[in-house]
């Protein structure tokens, strides 16, 4: 499989499996209503770093179409990002 074919399933997949659960089991306390949101913090990081370093890594070997294509993974991490502040402030 194509590995950008596989960042953007880790990307999209990972995301959508973590806000389905959360949608099943909603916090019943404000202490798992704080976890819920440090759980979806952290993995908005990771995936950042994820696609960033493939970013770099694309940089470095100076391919250019590549990188605008990892380029556009960027745009469901700031979704996820945005989501997490939003369920922060709920």
């Amino acid at each position: 499989m194509h590995t950008l074919a596989v960042r953007w399933a880790v990307v999209i997949l990972v995301p959508a499996l973590t806000l389905l659960y959360l949608a099943l089991s909603p916090a019943q306390s404000p202490q798992q209503h704080l976890i819920h949101g440090i759980i979806l913090a952290c993995e908005a990081v990771f995936l950042f770093k994820f696609v960033l370093f493939a970013l770099i890594g694309h940089h470095l070997r100076q391919e250019k179409r590549q990188q605008r294509q990892t380029c556009w993974l960027l745009l469901p991490v700031a979704a996820l990002t945005g989501y997490t502040v939003y369920y922060f402030m709920a």
